[in-house]
């Protein structure tokens, strides 16, 4: 999740929101201990989730987002890419209530791949019954193949459909609320179990709250929240399934896995469902969040409040796959000789918060209140992962059974502590004055760079309740301010640490100097902010809006550079480099219809921003942050040059003809006629790369609408994201396989458009497929795999979509139908999610990454998890 844009040239820090659940500051790490599905890591990752998901849904009661600097000031530093705060259910003085919920859903898989249905597994036209290796669909026609192959069904497989299964998902919640004036409590339990759409994969969640709120006197009030959820579950990763499925050709039926005796039914390649079965990854999370609030107000005008939360959980991992059975021929896919491995990741947070609050009339007509705190934030992680491999009994998963055995531990600790202070000044209840200041203290940083100081101001002016307005005219504001949030240093970027040794000998294990020199001069880095806003209703809030401009300028980033190998270190972190965002926001409501038994509101949002690198570290020409494989040169990476955007994609490309005109060494001129070669294709550029995209969307918006029937409520909404450019490698070796649609024009001639070197119109007939042509000539692996998968230009695609995100229908059954004592309400109800997409990209969803939950590399959708079109099944009563 991002708001408002990236705003950190480092692209390993995260650009995730700070997640406050009951004003306890939570943990949302991504970690990838022990996901690998093989021993080369890369994109080969299970698909692990955030740790946000740990919450139960049905325990929320609102989440409001905060995005501007002055919105998020006194949260600190933590705060500085956002805030979205997370309020849970809380008990009502009265009668004991209990609801029951239930849910249950089906997921089908969405968008996948459109694939020619024509030709058959092959090489250079020639039929492959398995023997020849790789050679997806670059044979005969279904026809041809038959004459060789009578057991050639007539039809070719739709490997994505026959790979995934339809998943299932099913929920059931029960709590209870009520209390005294006194004391009031909500407690709930849930559970949640998913079957996943990938085949051996699954998801469990359980989970169990209680919040109370306890009156000790008029004076003195208290309360207490706490969670506890158990999650996990089977996973497999989306990118490797998904490779290997590209391999796999479709003539034969990829659930048929297994042989008779258990191996691997290896036909020329692995089969990705026999991977997803035997090598096995399961987690086990426990995880617990607890905050207790006292509240003393002495006086009227004087109140003091004191919070601790904490955030712990514990993250189990085993990781197994079975060795060699010792069969002849047997393949064992990337399981290799066996292994096991078992890693626990231990998180403990600690949050203290101290306010006093004074309010105070300070003349007829202006009040003031001021705000002095104190904050404390402690957080320890740990990681220790144990691997062994090379087993002696090929499925006992036992470390007394590996031959190898490697440990890896990491140890993270940082400490935060901050003063800070509002001041809020209200006129006559139209005009707002407010300014904050925070001091941080950061473990991070030398002692003479640790603490740091950052303002805010902001300024509301509610014209409505000052001037005279047309009666149409209704609640209506201004409002403008400045903000500045600091942010520190990672963990140890200011000293030199060890990390592990990996080119010892076999079983044997060290440490080395840390390839990172510490950077003690280390500043903390700061991002200005300046917004402004006008927000109106008209004719008795049936319309209004929400306009807000904004503007931010980050400055002094923190980032790692490149430094000479005489200094024994490759990277060291320093300060430098500027990065500005701005944009606007637009939110439109209205209640077009408004009767005794109809009623339809709608909310439209709209956002749109612009992002600029203004510098870079002196001795920096271009960061790269994320690269992604493909055939050939057809690789892209994605890096930060001066002047540019973050987000700009890189790749290869087709030469255009210039003349005699100077060539952009930046950006391809799309309006110039492409090169053609001298034999007839057209040129690629080699290793040279250009600009060919971008992954931040020009805008993005959404359309909720509300339509209200006597007791039936129907809930839709629409997603839009538009303008931004993605790197598609799924599609670049869909091509090298022959599989594309596109592809069917394999065995026809054609003249591409364009010029020759010196500038005439090409007029070169040549042949697309493979082989020797009826033209006498050797065309070699064709068109295809000789120019078209080789370089990047043709698969870094226009991603934008539109799409049905939901539609919700529920019914609230009559009173009357109800038992009078038993029952207070019930309602059923049905949900699709995901049911519509429109959009020209290729593969799979394109709002999916080919990265972790936390990455800010956002350019690459390759082999992901495809999206899941879902109908859900609801019912809710309460007694």
């Amino acid at each position: 999740m991002r708001i408002r844009g990236v705003n950190s040239i480092d692209p390993n820090v995260s650009g995730d929101p700070l997640y406050v659940i009951d004003g306890v500051q939570i943990d949302n790490t991504t970690s990838s201990l022990g996901a690998s599905t093989n021993t080369t890591g890369g994109l080969n990752f299970r698909g692990i989730g955030n740790r946000v998901s740990d919450v139960n849904p049905e325990d929320i009661e609102t989440i409001n987002i905060l995005k501007g600097g002055a919105a998020t000031a006194l949260y600190g530093l933590r705060g500085a890419n956002g805030v979205v705060v997370i309020t849970t259910k809380k008990g009502k003085s009265g009668a004991v209530t209990a609801n029951f919920s239930s849910s249950y859903g089906v997921d089908m898989i969405g968008k996948t791949p459109k694939t020619q249905k024509v030709y058959t597994s092959g090489v250079l036209g020639n039929y492959n019954n398995g023997s020849l290796g790789i050679g997806p669909a670059w044979g005969p026609t279904i026809a041809e193949a038959k004459l060789i192959d009578p057991s050639h069904p007539d039809f070719l497989y739709d490997n994505y459909k026959q790979a995934y299964d339809n998943g299932s998902q099913l929920r059931n919640s029960v709590s209870l609320a009520g209390g005294t004036e006194n004391v009031r409590f909500f407690s709930s339990v849930s559970s949640y179990f998913q079957e996943g759409m990938m085949p051996f994969t699954d998801y469990r969640n359980l989970s169990a709250r209680l919040n109370t709120d306890v009156t000790i006197s008029p004076k003195i009030k208290a309360g207490v929240n706490m969670s506890f959820t158990n999650s996990g579950g089977y996973r497999y990763g989306a990118d490797r399934f998904g490779e290997s499925l590209a391999y796999w050709s479709p003539r034969w039926n990829v659930k048929d896995y297994l042989k008779p005796d258990g191996t691997q039914n290896f036909i020329g390649t692995n089969n990705p469902i026999f991977g997803a079965a035997t090598n096995r990854f399961k987690d086990d999370v426990n995880r617990f969040i607890g905050g207790a609030s006292l509240s003393y107000q002495p006086t009227t005008w004087l109140n003091f409040s004191y919070r601790f939360g904490f955030d712990t959980y514990g993250d189990n991992r085993l990781k197994t796959a079975p060795g060699p059975m010792g069969i002849t021929g047997e393949a064992t896919y990337d399981n290799g000789l066996g292994s096991v491995g078992e890693f626990t990741a231990n998180s403990r947070i600690i949050n203290s918060t101290f306010v006093a609050t004074l309010n105070s009339k300070l003349t007829a007509d202006i009040n003031g209140t001021l705000r002095l705190g104190h904050e404390l934030y402690d957080k320890r992680y740990r990681e220790v992962g144990t691997t062994g491999s090379e087993l002696a009994i090929y499925n006992f998963f036992n470390f007394a059974n590996a031959r190898v055995l490697s440990a890896s531990q990491l140890l993270s600790e940082r400490r935060l502590m901050g003063f800070f202070g509002e001041a809020t000044l209200d006129y006559k209840n139209y005009l707002f004055l407010t300014i904050t200041g925070r001091n941080d203290i950061t473990s991070t940083l030398s002692p003479d760079q640790r603490s740091f100081f950052y303002p805010s101001a902001s300024l509301a002016y509610a014209f409505s309740d000052h001037l005279k307005l047309p009666s149409y005219i209704g609640q209506s504001k201004l409002r403008f301010s400045y903000a500045r949030v600091g942010k520190d240093a990672r963990e140890y970027a200011t000293s030199v640490g060890f990390t592990g040794y990996s080119s010892l000998p076999t079983g044997y294990n060290g440490l080395t100097i840390s390839s990172n020199l510490g950077n003690p001069a280390l500043r903390p880095e700061f991002t200005d902010t300046y917004e402004a806003g006008l927000e109106m209703s008209f004719f008795k809030n049936r319309l209004g809006f929400d306009l807000t401009y904004y503007y931010s300028l980050s400055k002094d980033q923190i980032v790692q550079a490149q430094i000479s190998s005489a200094t024994g270190y490759v990277t060291t972190s320093i300060n430098s480099g500027d990065m500005r965002n701005r944009g606007f926001e637009v939110v439109l409501r209205g209640s077009p219809i408004k009767s005794k038994n109809f009623s339809w509101d709608a909310t439209l949002n709209f956002s749109a921003n612009r992002n600029k690198i203004l510098t870079m570290p002196d001795n920096l020409s271009e960061i790269v942050y994320g690269t992604a494989r493909g055939y050939g040169n057809a690789a892209i990476t994605q890096k930060i040059i001066l002047g540019e955007s973050y987000g700009n994609i890189y790749g290869t490309y087709w030469q255009r003809y210039y003349g005699s005109d100077a060539e952009d060494p930046i950006r391809t001129d799309k309006s110039r006629p492409q090169l053609i070669g001298a034999d007839g294709f057209p040129v690629i550029s080699g290793t040279k790369t250009k600009l060919l995209g971008n992954s931040q969307p020009d805008w993005i918006g959404g359309l909720t609408n509300t339509f209200t029937y006597k007791n039936i409520t129907l809930n839709t909404l629409i997603d839009a994201r538009v303008g931004f450019e993605k790197y598609d490698y799924l599609e670049n070796f869909y091509a090298a396989f022959g599989l594309p649609e596109y592809t069917l024009d394999r065995r026809s001639f054609k003249v591409f458009d364009g010029v020759l070197a010196n500038g005439t119109t090409n007029t070169k007939q040549v042949w697309l497929g493979q082989g020797t042509g009826p033209d006498g000539v050797a065309y070699g692996e064709g068109y295809y795999r000789r120019f078209y998968r080789l370089i990047s230009e043709p698969f870094v695609q226009d991603a934008s979509w539109v799409r049905l995100r939901s539609v919700t229908l529920t019914y609230n059954l009559p009173k009357t139908w109800l038992p009078k004592k038993a029952i207070r309400n019930a309602s059923i109800g049905v949900t699709g999610n995901n049911l519509v997409l429109i959009t020209k990209y290729y593969g799979l969803d394109p709002e999916s990454s080919s990265f972790d939950a936390s990455s800010n590399v956002d350019g690459v959708a390759g082999f992901t998890y495809p999206t899941a079109r879902t109908v859900m099944f609801n019912l809710n009563v309460g007694f």
